[in-house]
């Protein structure tokens, strides 16, 4: 029994040293905070739901697995979904390698700023993935004031595109705004606009709203919708998500 008090009062203790909880998810607008040196973070979507013009997708078990390299500094691998659309059409997406680099606001003050470049392996099927590799540079940007939390993010993409065999640059901005409404949830509100130059020019705009529900300290569920806000997006996306800090 001693020795059972003890271990659960160093887990305690080990545990009210870590920084708060913050996910990449469930907005687009990514954190800039990183996981703490020595630490294992998971994101996962577990199912998402797309429906575009009369045409339905679903995907399931996305995970990003972050690792904190140092107190700046965390690696994250993301894998790949597995989609089915009704078509008949099915199968495997991208992987994500990301290192993010805190430059500020990591444990203290209102504001926080990362960089997070990436590098996406064409190891998906043609229909949900890229059959090049791609890559860009990702900078998200929080601020607070009172019980309001905010983000921004610039996002530049090299892409390829997989029906005129060429690559393009893409360019990405969100801002998101988010409030409690309990000690343990919150709600979240979202805009994305994503610029496409070229052949695969173009561009999407969405609304993203949905919850977050901390269970525990360092253990989160969230749910939400992305809706499209133009023809060229896709019309609606709900989804539902899990994240835990080890």
């Amino acid at each position: 029994m001693r020795c059972g008090l003890i271990a659960v009062m160093g887990a305690h203790a080990a545990h009210a040293q870590l920084r708060e909880l913050s996910t990449d998810r469930p907005d687009t607008t990514e954190s800039p905070y990183t996981v703490d040196a020595g630490h294992y973070q998971i994101e996962m979507e577990i199912a998402s739901w797309t429906r575009d013009r009369g045409r339905n997708e679903t995907a399931v078990g996305q995970i990003n697995l972050k690792y904190g390299l140092d107190d700046l500094t965390d690696l994250q691998w993301i894998t790949p979904t597995y989609a089915w659309a009704d078509s008949g059409s099915e199968g495997w997406g991208n992987t994500q390698l990301r290192l993010k680099r805190n430059l500020w606001g990591n444990d203290e003050g209102n504001t926080a700023l990362a960089v997070m470049p990436y590098v996406e392996l064409p190891t998906g099927d043609a229909d949900f993935g890229s059959e090049r590799v791609q890559g860009g540079v990702i900078v998200p940007f929080a601020f607070s004031h009172g019980e309001w939390g905010f983000g921004l993010q610039g996002q530049l993409d090299r892409a390829y595109d997989n029906e005129s065999e060429a690559y393009h640059w893409e360019f990405m901005g969100s801002a998101t705004a988010s409030h409690p409404i309990s000690e343990r949830c919150n709600v979240f509100c979202e805009v994305v606009g994503i610029f496409r130059e070229g052949q695969a020019g173009g561009s999407d705009y969405f609304f993203n709203t949905g919850i977050t529900w901390l269970v525990r300290d360092m253990e989160q569920w969230d749910a939400g919708v992305r809706v499209g806000l133009n023809d060229e997006a896709p019309d609606l996306m709900p989804f539902l998500g899990y994240s835990r800090k080890f």
